[in-house]
């Protein structure tokens, strides 16, 4: 039997992977209170409707494979549960899905109240932090975030396949 001396550590090498935060709104869905013309919506909850913004499913497949995945919406909890159980996020597993409650509350210059994501302490668990968000501003380690194009609906939306290459 091999023993250890004192002192001496096992170590494993640990490869870090990487983490790709979502925001929800305008970013991978959009939600508007009538139907758009020429889209499907693929949920409706009281006056809401929901629709997803093409190719996401295709695009968590890919991105699955190198990356940790996670939400980060700056809505409220039970909004955000709806939203993934109605969309094919239900399908993937994120290693964490926030929700306002996560945020911090601050005041904008117009005085109206935001909600920031800070991304710091994640920075130390992964090799590489990138957050997807419509609105970088409120992401806090505004070098880790990708600002996309708002998406309003529609089917003719195709930022998501020219993420992929």
């Amino acid at each position: 039997m091999k023993t250890m001396e004192a002192g001496s550590i096992n170590t494993l090498t640990v490869q870090k992977r990487k983490l790709l935060v979502l925001d929800l709104d305008e970013t991978l869905v959009h939600t508007s209170y009538s139907p758009i013309l020429g889209a499907e919506y693929k949920s409706k909850k009281g006056l809401f409707y929901l629709y997803e913004r093409p190719h996401l499913k295709d695009f968590l497949d890919r991105f699955f494979v190198e990356y940790d995945l996670a939400i980060w919406s700056a809505s409220k909890a039970e909004y955000v549960r709806w939203i993934i159980r109605s969309t094919v996020l239900s399908d993937h597993q994120f290693v964490f899905v926030n929700s306002r409650k996560h945020c911090k509350r601050i005041f904008g210059k117009d005085g109206l109240v935001e909600y920031q994501k800070d991304l710091t302490p994640y920075l130390s668990r992964y090799e590489k932090v990138v957050m997807l968000d419509d609105v970088p501003k409120m992401v806090v380690r505004i070098e880790c975030c990708i600002k996309v194009p708002e998406y309003k609906g529609g089917w003719d939306n195709y930022l998501l396949i020219e993420l992929l290459f």
